[in-house]
């Protein structure tokens, strides 16, 4: 009885035992997940931060093989210092000008976008005179939702005088007319533009 006692303790324990050890070794290996997990978790980083350090090194790498050629070439170090300064500042003078290009971009795309403005008050029956002052006044009325074109319909359509529908210009009947009868044709012509401008 006491054999059979021992044995199933001893069994018992020995099964106990392994289940503890394979338990055990599953909580080392959980164990060793959550490190690895938690590691992960802590490997915080930018972008930013990546390219400073990719950037850094390749400056370094760059400097030594620039200094490994100067040392070749005899210079002190010295020397090595102020022919790779010379380099940098040449190189960075080198590089195109990108805020300049920009600016000259925008520039011309402007002066375009202000010559088809133009052209589309003279198809509009704006005189050359009024121009400058009717591109001012519609461009006001410019914004996300309304392009010149339609701010330029709503503009003239609430100051017709500036259509040239507002006056009506004389023409010389004939060719032969005097110097004299000419200015004041002209004269007259003003008149009835200058009326127009007051209304």
């Amino acid at each position: 009885m006491k054999k059979r006692i021992l044995q199933h303790f001893t069994d018992g324990a020995g099964g106990t035992g392994g289940q503890g050890g394979t338990a055990g070794s599953g909580s080392g290996s959980g164990g060793t997940a959550g490190a690895a997990a938690g590691g992960q978790g802590s490997a915080g980083y930018t972008y930013e931060q990546l390219e400073e350090v990719a950037a850094s090194r390749a400056e370094r790498a760059s400097r030594a093989a620039l200094a490994d050629f100067f040392r070749k070439q005899g210079m002190s170090e010295e020397e090595i210092t102020t022919a790779i300064n010379d380099y940098k500042t040449k190189k960075q003078a080198s590089q195109p000008d990108v805020a300049k290009l920009t600016k000259e971009r925008d520039d011309a795309l402007r002066k375009l976008q202000e010559r088809d403005n133009m052209e589309l008050l003279r198809s509009k029956g704006v005189p050359q005179d009024y121009l400058e002052f009717a591109a001012f006044k519609i461009n006001a009325l410019v914004d996300d939702k309304t392009t010149f074109e339609k701010a330029a319909e709503k503009w003239l359509k609430e100051n017709p005088r500036y259509t040239g529908s507002g006056y009506h210009v004389a023409s010389s009947s004939t060719a032969g007319n005097t110097q004299g009868g000419s200015g004041s044709s002209n004269a007259s012509i003003n008149d009835r533009i200058r009326a127009a401008a007051r209304r």
